[in-house]
């Protein structure tokens, strides 16, 4: 699979594959020479779409998901939901509760057991109401998703 960055016009749909735990690059493009030969573009701007390039033309990131899926099917097989760092995109590591003492709030430390944290940003994520939202979402993209197949 080549590697996947969305500009900034997308930024929201660069969050949700992520959330999805699929990798995808964050980068400012201004034309089409910035463009990695060995990626895959996404954005909205009509100024640097090309064969390497998904041009989306919702502004929903509950449309964009949807197309991208069915751009690239083959991504499907790649969920991995929240296994990646929403912030840098690395892949997150679990640690142990008594290595986030500190580091979390006092609730969350006692409520939860399980937390992973980014290698490179040092980001600490656990299975929370946020968790649980984006579980939601998530499964009403990917049933709509599978119905339309």
């Amino acid at each position: 699979m080549k590697k996947l960055i969305a500009d900034k016009t997308v930024g929201k749909l660069a969050k949700w594959l992520r959330i999805l735990g699929i990798p995808c690059e964050m980068q400012e493009i201004k034309s089409l020479k910035e463009i990695p030969k060995e990626a895959i573009l996404f954005t909205r701007s009509r100024r640097i779409a090309s064969s390497q390039t998904i041009l989306l033309e919702s502004d929903k990131v509950e449309e964009q998901l949807k197309f991208v899926f069915e751009k690239l099917p083959e991504l499907k097989g790649q969920i991995k939901p929240f296994s990646l760092c929403l912030r840098c995109n690395q892949k997150l590591e679990p640690v142990s509760k008594e290595e986030v003492f500190g580091l979390v709030p006092d609730y969350i430390y006692e409520t939860f057991g399980y937390f992973k944290r980014c290698p490179l940003c040092g980001r600490i994520y656990w299975p929370g109401s946020h968790q649980k939202r984006m579980s939601s979402a998530l499964k009403s993209i990917l049933a709509v998703k599978e119905a339309q197949e």
